[in-house]
């Protein structure tokens, strides 16, 4: 097979794909603890999440040494246990099945508007520019 050449446009254009990634929340470590019988996850925003394996289908079958060696794939959407991958799981469809949806949208509304970035400063710039954010209609008047 012949390989492609890439264009230093494509080559920019991917790394601000990659740049991009990397600023949205994503787990970026894994740890059992054992005196709580949790596995706790840490994402990039600082938010900790902890699941109880027995809640887990995949995960409540492995042994305790399998999930002391649990961590997250490089991409940090992906959680391994043990040197021999005895058991893989994808992060947000663990999420998703944990957290009832509402509760999950929530998580990633307020994850994701923590996020400073610079068309989201340039956006609160212009909308303050037009004067703010527009008071709220006074409910005692409406009674």
């Amino acid at each position: 097979m012949a390989s492609k050449k890439i264009s230093r446009d494509d080559y920019t254009q991917a790394l601000a794909r990659g740049r991009q990634a990397l600023a949205e929340p994503h787990a970026v470590s894994a740890r059992y603890i054992a005196s709580a019988r949790v596995l706790e996850l840490v994402y990039s925003n600082g938010l900790t999440l902890r699941i109880h394996p027995k809640e887990v289908s995949a995960l409540k079958d492995l042994p305790r040494s399998a999930l002391a060696q649990a961590y997250v794939t490089p991409g940090g959407d992906g959680l391994v246990f043990g040197e021999s991958e005895i058991a893989a799981v994808s992060i947000p469809g663990l999420v998703a099945r944990l957290i009832p949806v509402d509760i999950a949208r929530r998580a990633v509304a307020a994850a994701r508007g923590s996020v400073r970035t610079a068309s989201k400063a340039e956006a609160a710039r212009r909308n303050g520019a037009k004067g703010g954010r527009p008071a709220k209609a006074n409910l005692a008047a409406a009674v």
